[in-house]
């Protein structure tokens, strides 16, 4: 039984770290990858959200992507970045423990994602791309950013 695609076309994915998972987004949907990590805190915000950052005069919310996969918030370091991305006109900020690379998922590669991926629930993802050494979790980005 063969499984079905579920990606018509070769894309290309920035990958990086959360916890112990590897993901992608699909290149389209990021807007910039900051190293600024000053964020401030948004007190009575929702858990998952770290804070708001200051991009060029306009504030940016950032959500813990850890916490909002449901993984244990860890301390900022040097290695995390903000992948700036947007939803609706909206910028938001997705706080990543390290970006990995850029790359061109190749479609035969590509299949639907199963009922979880390292324990986070396969509801957040688009698809899983296989790659030689790793798999890569592809953010279904509206899911993660609803409420």
């Amino acid at each position: 039984m063969t499984v079905p695609r579920i990606e018509a076309e070769d894309r290309d994915l920035v990958l990086f770290r959360s916890g112990d998972l590897l993901c992608g987004i699909d290149v389209a949907r990021v807007q910039e990858i900051n190293r600024n990590l000053d964020i401030t805190v948004v007190h009575r915000a929702p858990d998952y959200v770290r804070g708001v950052l200051n991009l060029r005069g306009q504030l940016l919310t950032v959500i813990d992507l850890r916490r909002k996969l449901g993984m244990e918030s860890v301390s900022i370091d040097s290695n995390m970045r903000v992948v700036v991305v947007r939803r609706d006109g909206v910028e938001v900020g997705l706080l990543v423990d390290q970006i990995v690379d850029i790359i061109t998922a190749d479609s035969l590669n590509t299949e639907p994602p199963p009922a979880n991926v390292a324990g986070v629930g396969g509801i957040f993802f688009s698809a899983v791309y296989k790659m030689e050494t790793a798999l890569a979790a592809v953010l279904d980005l509206d899911r993660v950013l609803e409420k």
